[in-house]
């Protein structure tokens, strides 16, 4: 094992590398004596702790694992911890010879899964821990785990080889803190020579696991579970280099001196039920403690109204005697809490020499006090005393404890420990028994050159190329420093979105060694310095006793925070901060202790400049000084102040709030500027309310509405906005705000829903005007945050009475607060009553009846007065199946039952079974968990709406709902049947029948006398819609424009008629000055009356139900509005322009106008009047848009029946128009949004990624159709926003280039470095690309990882988005209208709700039927005519004469047996039991029969082709003879030869010559032809002889 020192001229690097561990590296300042010396102790420490033999090899150890198996971990993150282990398992030699591993759970007992010679091969071992399951156990039992497998693993029988001097190893693994002593079971591991590991996650305490682990540097603590299997690769090197032998046993805390403590706890009726967790806790402190007769002595007393003294100093002075004693305890009880009398008691009755204390001898008096409710006396004085007695307190605060009251009786707010719960006060122990170790005295004054200092260093990627300096600055600090242990310990964190110590303040104690561990930092890395979470992670983990602090005995504790961007979350604390650009000076400042200590540079080179300010600062500051400065804490004046929390503003969007409303606006931006607002930090909602509440997230302005509905506003948004789904963390612990902006008293009931929402843990703050004072305090947290203003222009002198709480109260302050809040049940009315009303929607009625049966419903909602305390209803639809539309406890004010009504829809279905949902409503809606009062005696009623006959059994659930004491009333038409309602409403009174649904409203007097006798009383006039009162009548001008095309047919335009009739009679009421025109036009216009034709109400209706149908091909909406331009708003036509009475066009239309009207409507509303349009069916709101003057005089409907529902919206906005609320001549502001789209792609350059990816090119084909139809953002008006696509993909010559605003990726995963991704990201961002958004392609690989690289994506930023995904088109349509809103309107994050499901798919159109191939298709067939009328009844006959009396009849038989009743509701859901034991495994079960023969498989696709085959030497056989080829083709001729030269004549000078060789016969030569026949010369018997010329051949 090699050392390495080195001078300063050496290279550390190459040292490094020498060296067997950086750790063991050493760089003296030079060589000479002293500093060589101050070497010494840091090469001794590792000589000594990895010292052995020479014998041991380094691949032969033991190794236990201990795991904690308890439910802190759970099923849930189990896997983790099993992969982590199995991780480190794969990366060890495991073998007999030589790893050996064991392994052991714990919880309340430890269990041996396997011991250490169990498995001798890794193969055995893994398939082991593949098996491994959860123990499951309350209890962590640390300390006994320790002990057993100190026992029973490290052992020659448990397969231990430490007698060979094989290393012991145990590497333990807890998510708690441990619940039983641990410290003597350690160090017992110590002493034996095993070094042990530490991994702590969830809820571990570090502390503790540096206490059980053999060096703290060996600590290893995980932010959560799922970052286990990751940490091997830390471990392998300690688990595989470090040997044992001579361990040596630190001393962690000072030994204990001799103290006297009293446990006086609270004994009254706070801790009933509680008291076992409490006597637990003590027994298991006490059981820490040295308790002996001349060491630490305890006594313990239980206090209520008065003082019960369970052992006095004297009288139990041993460890078992006084542990019995606690065990056997019983709470003390009684209701007062008189802590006053109880300090004074103990002072003058324990406290003192005859009760065992040794308070005159010099010996520590402590007292530890559990609080768990406010003092019931005053405490001021007797804890004076006690203070001054010498006694020093520490306090265990639990439940409703008064903080204040405590802080009088410590000496420092350190020794106050807050417990979560009373179940959880065993997470104080170790903190307790530290304390009652570790102090020594209250407050001493420690000597000038005592400090703690903590160094908070920036780690994050910010840093990264100024880290060097950064570690250089620190060292110069820490040499310039006084550094012992009596003098000056120091401590070093770094930090960036999560925080790593790197030493603690008892880690080294002396300056080189300090210095060592600062050159060996190396960068933590990570994305956001949270400086937040790190100055509360240095609070909790290293200004404590057990890591060094001496923070108890007084000495100055000193954070020197050194960061160079501005934290992500929210900053408090004592520090000196440095910074290089991106940290603003105003965060510096609220961090530091007061605002001078706050130092910025403007790079890391300027470091230097300031060390020596630093080093002074640090040196000079001392007790004295640090007494006399006084912390500055700086009020939240930038957006950079607060912490988690959720605010919503509820804002009154009334006609009361308008004239002021922009006040109100003001009020809430200056607030949110405030308020440090961003997804991790402060949420905001802004919900605007009148009549119904709605989600207002787009620019502010009035909503409009007569109404101030509180009561339904508080119930909306308690059950729609502080719900985890639209973004609340509620569930998590943020504090939950309501500021509430209203304008007067409520028009409806706010008890019940101010009481629910407060009841879900809500802060509510009341902001009004001219409102009752009652009523507000009903709905806020409490009075002192109730604000009254008499006009809202007083709304900014409340800026800071509303911030201070905002940004103050804590989650704990607003329970507390709510818990003592009473809340009344509230008491039943005399004219109370539940109605429900029972629909039938089956096909046995049209659809136009529903409408009629929901208008008549809404009707008589209107005279009854609905209230949580008065009337409530419910309403169910029938057909075949049951559809509740809501039940009795669902509305509680009479405008949302009306809401709810309008909203009904046909649902169809056949048969109709009214038996069915008889049933339904008896079970479901007379019960009290709907809402039902039955219990209480309040009336019920069931209003049945009846279309056809029953085609179930309706007898048995009628006698039930009649016995129950519900009263049914039966509305049919003249299909019923009579007898089947007499049956149901069982009293032939209670059955209404008309001839047709569009009757009803004859019997509507009727019906309501028949709720009488119940109870019910109608509402008296003006309570079911109160309106505001009118200095004046109403004057208006108004003209109706009425499309008479084919648009309409003539009998759905009666249907418009009707409408324009009910608008006139309720909008003319008595003393009005209201006149009316209408005009019908379908490709021309035409006059029906003028304004000035007629003067009353009646006149008026009388004409427009004159007017006849004028059909027609067209409609030409524009040449309609120019007509009424040019002759209706004229003053010859009865026009009152000049006079200023309000002017105002209504147009109805159906369709689609052949010529654009938008210009015309713009002339006339120039003109001064106010255009009012309603689409109905074939007309898109677009269209619409253009023809209304603004928006909120826009209106559309689906169909004429529709329009009924549209009558009070339209009655609410023409009011608004006649008193001028409507601004004539305005439009809408709008601002156009252009959209450019980049799509990419990535995957393999060789291959299509449309062939690779199955689904691709269909999502995209519907992703491009859905991006490129978006709805209209908040600030485009009427437009849309303009949609621009381009798709991206490699090619040869490099990226397409595009447009430059967002960016949807579609990825196969990381090809090349993450880092140069990221890099990559951020430049798309800095070249001002708006979003970056990543889809996941098929078979993708870590899709979370790269979702780092995103942005722009708003709330939705954690999900990831695959191709896979169902609805993938409108994720990213949703995704680009967020962007849309944020960059073109300044919006920065929009709320979408959640979208719903898919709608079936629709039912097939009506066939068409062409008359004749040419013609146009032939209208729809007629409805079946009605049946005729049922005859009237006959008169009743003359009353005959009275008979006689007669004989008594027989006795009759014994009646049925009556029917059962109703089902009572089911009970609370019982807790859980506990899981059972494992059953044994059953028998293998027998063999079953043989199957019949499956089908026939379908044929396998075709294999791949087969390997080629090999070379080989040997000759093949012959093969057989082949056929004989056919003939070739004759070769062509050859050329001919040139002829020979002449040859010489011999002959004359040498004569002729011998005769040459007899040349060889010639080829045959060809067959001649045939010669004629020569003439006949032979005699007779003579031969013929024919001659054939020879051929000769060369």
């Amino acid at each position: 094992m090699s050392f390495a020192v080195g001078s300063k001229a050496a290279d550390q690097a190459e040292l490094e590398e020498i060296a067997f561990d950086s750790s063991l590296v050493f760089l003296p300042a030079e060589f000479r004596a002293a500093p060589l010396q101050g070497v010494l102790p840091g090469l001794l420490a590792p000589l000594r702790t990895l010292s052995g033999t020479s014998e041991v090899h380094v691949n032969k150890r033991d190794i236990i694992f201990l795991l904690d198996g308890s439910s802190n971990v759970g099923k849930t993150n189990f896997p983790y911890v099993r992969d982590f282990v199995t991780n480190v398992v794969n990366s060890l030699d495991v073998g007999s010879d030589n790893i050996r591993v064991g392994l052991v759970q714990f919880s309340d007992t430890p269990v041996t899964e396997f011991s250490l010679d169990t498995y001798q091969t890794k193969a055995e071992l893994l398939a082991h821990l593949r098996r491994l399951q959860p123990q499951g156990g309350s209890g962590l039992n640390t300390g006994s785990a320790l002990s057993y497998v100190h026992a029973n693993h490290f052992t020659e029988a448990g397969g231990s080889r430490s007698r060979e001097h094989v290393p012991q190893l145990l590497l333990l693994l807890t998510a708690g803190p441990a619940e039983d002593a641990y410290l003597p079971a350690a160090n017992a591991l110590a002493r034996a020579g095993v070094l042990t590991l530490c991994v702590g996650a969830s809820r571990a305490n570090k502390a503790e696991l540096e206490q059980i682990a053999f060096n703290p540097s060996l600590v290893y603590l995980m932010d959560d579970f799922s970052s286990l299997p990751a940490l091997p690769q830390q471990l392998i090197q300690p688990l595989t280099t470090y040997v044992s032998g001579g361990v040596e046993e630190v001393p962690l805390a000072q030994p204990e001196s001799k103290r006297d403590i009293l446990f006086l706890f609270d004994g009254s009726a706070n801790l009933v039920g509680q008291f076992p967790a409490v006597r637990d806790f003590l027994y298991k402190v006490i059981d820490e403690l040295d308790v002996k007769p001349d060491g630490t002595r305890i006594a313990v007393a239980q206090y209520s109204d008065d003082v019960r003294v369970e052992s006095r100093f004297d009288e139990h002075q041993n460890k078992p005697e006084i542990l019995s004693l606690v065990k056997r305890m019983k709470i003390k009880t009684g209701k007062a809490l008189n802590l006053g009398y109880a300090l004074d008691y103990a002072q003058r009755y324990i406290f003192v020499k005859s009760a065992g204390s040794r308070i005159e001898d010099g010996v520590l008096q402590f007292l530890v006090l559990l609080v768990a409710g406010r003092s019931s006396d005053r405490l001021d004085t007797p804890a004076l005393n006690l203070k001054q007695s010498g006694v020093v307190t520490f306090i265990l605060q639990a439940k409703n404890a008064d903080p204040a009251e405590l802080g009088l009786m410590v000496p420092s707010p350190v020794f106050i420990l807050a417990a979560e719960s009373l179940p959880k006060i065993g997470d104080l122990q170790p903190q307790i028994v530290n304390l009652l170790k570790s102090v020594h005295n209250g407050a001493p004054t420690p000597v000038s050159g005592e400090k703690d200092v903590v160094f908070l260093i920036d780690g994050s990627e910010g840093v990264r190329s100024g880290f060097p300096l950064l570690k250089e600055f620190v060292q110069r600090v820490v040499e310039s420093l006084d550094v012992g242990p009596d003098r000056v310990r120091v401590a070093v964190v770094q930090y960036s979105d999560r925080t790593r110590p790197e030493f603690y303040l008892n880690s080294y104690m002396d300056q080189q060694s300090v210095v060592s561990a600062v050159r060996r930092l190396t960068l933590l890395g990570g994305p956001t310095p949270n400086t937040g979470a790190a100055l509360d992670f240095v609070l909790r983990n290293i200004l404590i006793s057990s890591a060094g602090s001496r923070i108890a005995e007084g000495v100055p504790q000193l954070l020197i925070v050194l960061t160079a961007d501005r934290s992500g979350d929210d900053v408090r604390g004592p520090s000196v901060v440095v910074k290089r650009g991106g940290a603003g000076i105003t965060e510096m400042q609220t961090i530091s202790f007061i605002p001078d200590f706050a130092v910025a540079i403007p790079t890391f080179r300027q470091l230097g400049t300031v060390q020596q300010v630093i080093s002074d600062r640090v040196i000079q500051l001392n007790r004295e000084e640090l007494s006399r400065l006084q912390p500055v804490l700086l009020p939240p004046t930038s957006p950079g102040v607060g912490s988690k929390k959720d605010v919503v503003f509820l804002i009154d969007g009334s006609q009361s709030a308008g004239p002021e409303f922009q006040y109100i606006r003001t009020l809430i931006e200056r607030l949110v500027d405030y308020l440090d607002v961003g997804f991790d930090t402060t949420r905001v909602a802004v919900i605007q309310f009148s009549e119904d509440p709605r989600n207002a997230v787009r620019r502010l302005r009035p909503k409009g509405g007569r109404q101030v509905n509180i009561g339904g506003a508080l119930e909306y948004v308690s059950r729609n906005i502080f719900k985890r789904p639209l973004g609340s963390r509620i569930e998590e612990g943020v504090p939950q705000f309501l500021v509430l902006i209203s304008s007067g008293k409520s028009d409806d009931e706010v008890d019940d829903s101010a009481a629910e929402l407060k009841q879900s843990g809500v802060a509510p703050f009341t902001v009004a005007r001219n409102a009752d004072q009652e009523e507000l305090v009903k709905i806020s947290l409490s009075p002192e945050y109730v604000f009254s203003v008499s006009t809202f222009r007083e709304l900014p002198s409340l800026e800071q009475k509303l911030l201070t709480p905002i940004t103050t109260l804590t989650s704990e302050q607003i329970q507390k607060i709510l818990a003592s809040t009473r809340y009344p049940s509230p008491a039943i009315e005399s004219d109370a009553a539940d109605i429900v009303f029972l629909i039938d929607s089956s096909d046995s009625i049209k659809p136009d009846d529903v409408a009629h049966i929901r208008d008549f419903v809404i009707k008589i909602v209107r005279r009854l007065n609905i209230g949580p305390n008065k009337v409530r209803i419910g309403v169910v639809q029938f057909s075949n199946e049951v559809f509740p539309e809501f039940y009795l406890k669902t509305h509680k004010s009479q405008a949302a039952v009306l809401d709810a009504l309008r909203r009904l829809r046909f649902r169809g279905g056949s048969p109709l079974n009214t038996g069915r949902a008889l049933e339904f409503v008896a079970r479901n809606l007379f019960v009290k968990s709907a809402g039902s009062r039955i219990e209480d005696g309040v009336p019920q009623h069931l209003v049945l709406f009846l279309g056809g006959k029953s085609q179930d059994d309706i007898s048995r659930f009628s006698q039930v709902i009649s016995s129950s004491g519900i009263v049914s009333l039966g509305v049919g038409d003249r299909n019923i049947d009579r007898t089947e309602l007499q049956t149901i409403t069982n009293d032939p009174r209670l059955v209404f029948t008309v001839r047709e649904f569009r009757e009803l409203p004859s019997i509507e007097d009727r019906v309501m006398h028949a709720f009488g006798p119940s109870g019910v009383t109608p509402a008296p006039p003006g309570v079911d819609i109160p309106s505001p009162s009118r200095p004046e009548k109403k004057k208006a001008d108004v003209v109706f424009l009425l499309d008479g095309s084919i648009n309409f047919r003539r009998d759905t335009f009666q249907e418009v008629l009707r409408f324009v009739s009910e608008i006139v009679d309720t909008l003319y009421e008595g003393g009005d000055s209201i006149q009316v025109g209408l005009v019908q036009y379908n490709s021309d216009p035409t006059d029906e009356f003028f304004l000035k034709d007629f003067s009353t109400k009646q006149q008026i209706i009388d004409a427009i139900n004159k007017v006849v149908y004028k059909g027609g091909r067209h409609a030409n909406t524009k040449v309609g509005i120019e007509h009424l331009r040019q002759n209706h708003f004229v003053p010859e036509a009865g026009s009152r322009l000049d006079q200023r009475v309000p002017q105002i066009a209504f147009v109805i239309t159906g369709g689609k106008s052949v010529e654009d009207a938008q210009e015309a409507s713009l002339a006339l509303t120039q003109k001064g009047v106010k255009v009012f349009a309603v689409g109905v069916k074939n007309i898109d709101s677009e269209e619409v848009g253009k023809i209304a003057s603004n928006s909120a005089t826009a209106f559309r409907v689906g169909n004429v029946q529709e329009l009924s529902e549209l009558s009070e919206q339209v009655l609410e906005t023409l009011h608004d128009a006649m008193h001028e609320t409507l601004c004539p001549g305005v439009t809408d502001i709008s601002k156009a949004c252009n959209l450019d789209v980049i799509l990419g792609f990535d995957g393999s350059r060789d291959q299509n990624v449309f062939v690779t990816q199955k689904g691709l090119e269909s999502k995209v084909d519907a992703v491009l159709n859905r991006i490129s139809q978006m709805q209209r953002i908040s600030c485009s008006g009427g437009q849309m926003p303009t949609v621009r696509v381009s798709v991206v993909a490699n090619t040869p010559t490099g990226p397409v280039e595009a447009f430059d605003f967002v960016v949807i990726h579609f990825t196969d995963g990381v090809d090349g470095s993450l880092a140069d991704l990221q890099k990559a990201s951020e430049a798309l961002r800095q070249e001002g690309v708006q979003a970056l958004i990543l889809v996941g392609l098929e078979r993708v690989a870590n899709l979370e990882q790269l979702m780092q690289l995103e942005f722009g994506r708003g709330f939705l930023y954690n999900r990831p988005l695959r191709l896979n995904l169902l609805d993938l088109d409108y994720e990213l349509a949703e995704q680009l209208d967020n962007i849309a809103e944020k960059a073109c309107c300044g919006v920065p994050c929009k709320c979408s709700g959640q979208r719903g499901d898919r709608g079936p798919i629709g039912s097939i159109g009506p066939k068409v039927r062409r008359l004749w191939p040419s013609l146009t298709p032939g209208g729809e067939r007629g409805p079946p005519g009605v049946n005729g009328t049922q005859g009237f009844q006959g008169c009743p006959g003359q009353r005959g004469i009275k008979g006689s009396r007669g004989f008594p009849g027989e006795k009759g038989e014994l009646g049925e047996i009556g029917l059962d009743g109703l089902d009572g509701e089911d009970g609370d859901k019982g807790l859980p039991g506990s899981s059972g034991e494992k059953g044994n495994p059953g028998r293998r079960g027998d063999k079953g029969p043989k199957g019949d023969k499956g089908e026939r498989g379908d044929i396998g696709i075709r294999g791949d082709p087969g390997d080629s085959g090999r070379d080989s030497q040997q000759r093949g056989p012959k093969g057989e003879t082949g056929d004989i080829g056919p003939m070739g083709l004759p070769g062509r001729d050859g050329v001919s030869g040139s002829p020979g030269e002449t040859g010489k004549d011999v002959s004359a000078s040498w004569g002729l010559g011998d005769s040459g060789n007899k040349g060889g016969p010639g080829q045959p030569g060809s067959v001649g032809e045939q010669g004629t026949r020569g003439a006949q010369v032979s005699t007779p018997g003579e031969a013929a002889v024919h001659l054939v010329p020879r051929v000769l051949q060369g």
